[in-house]
């Protein structure tokens, strides 16, 4: 693919920010559109000829279409992706990710954009038995979920009735050391814990399994879904293909620190938390050449090389 123009919606969020800087790698030109509830300039690389920031707001449909102007691609990953202010505020959760979507995908009609890559979760799986491949049935527990598998639904609406070449990615537990205005994911806010001498706050007995995927890797497959062709939608789990428990992943920080597990409090369990969940990446590798390229405890030792 040549010169292109992606809109990038929730670009100046924790995985935004990644794709951003792929895209210009590449010479790309991009317009992020971010309401910067939980976003932020931060997370953006330095000012570009070939960068526009759009402060706005997609559950508010009028002038987002201007907006995609030029676009040829659109990757969509505004939303409130919070489990816990999902549940503290479904009205929101449903304008920003449900409504939200709609008006993004309206945006793109309107303006011929010709592919969406919308970035949606494992979470739309739930409580799953095994390895999740891209035909484990859909199952959400938590209001993100319900939210994220309605914006798929509409998705895969608009891809049938209005021809948009369509590409879901469900993505697992993506970390990396950029930290959103609403806090770290599980493994980098163990990592800031230790650094800060706080106790690492496990919920439950920690036996929750989790897929954890770095978020570089998660903007490589956005970047391999915009330089490749596909027939209609298609649908692909973005994780590592290996699952650690959070008591495992809170050892495994304190090891690489040198510290105790005496540094663990067991706090109650949140609800809706789902007990396991561990992505098959098969089709990912064979239709994206998606190859994950950071391992968690190098990742993990990494971290603690930097900041002892």
């Amino acid at each position: 693919m040549g010169l292109v123009d992606v809109v990038v919606t929730g670009g100046a969020g924790f995985i935004g920010g990644f794709v951003v800087r792929r895209l210009l790698d590449r010479s790309w030109r991009v317009t992020v559109v971010d309401d910067f509830s939980t976003g932020d300039m931060f997370n953006l690389p330095p000012p570009s000829p070939l960068l526009n920031v759009v402060e706005h707001d997609i559950s508010i449909g009028d002038r987002l279409e201007a907006l995609f102007d030029g676009a040829d691609a659109v990757v969509h990953l505004a939303a409130v992706s919070s489990v816990p202010a999902c549940e503290a505020d479904v009205e929101k959760a449903f304008a920003v990710n449900v409504t939200g979507t709609e008006n993004v995908l309206n945006a793109c009609v309107a303006k011929n954009v010709e592919k969406v890559v919308f970035v949606s979760s494992a979470a739309v799986y739930g409580e799953a038995e095994g390895v999740i491949t891209e035909e484990t049935p859909v199952n959400p527990v938590s209001v993100y979920g319900r939210t994220k598998l309605l914006a798929e639904t509409l998705v895969q609406s608009f891809s049938e009735k209005k021809k948009i070449e369509a590409v879901v990615l469900r993505v697992f537990n993506a970390y990396g050391k950029t930290k959103a205005k609403n806090g770290f994911g599980v493994v980098d806010q163990f990592i800031d814990d230790v650094v800060h001498g706080r106790a690492l706050n496990v919920h439950g007995d920690g036996g929750q399994v989790r897929d954890f995927v770095y978020v570089g890797d998660v903007a490589d497959a956005v970047v391999s879904c915009l330089e490749r062709n596909f027939d209609g939608m298609e649908v692909f789990n973005i994780g590592s293909g290996a699952g650690f428990s959070v008591l495992e992943v809170a050892e495994l920080v304190l090891k690489a620190f040198g510290k105790t597990s005496s540094s663990i409090v067991h706090a109650p369990p949140r609800p809706n938390d789902v007990r396991y969940s561990v992505a098959s990446v098969e089709k990912a590798r064979r239709m994206l050449g998606y190859s994950p390229s950071v391992n968690l405890k190098k990742y993990v030792e990494e971290r603690a090389k930097q900041l002892v």
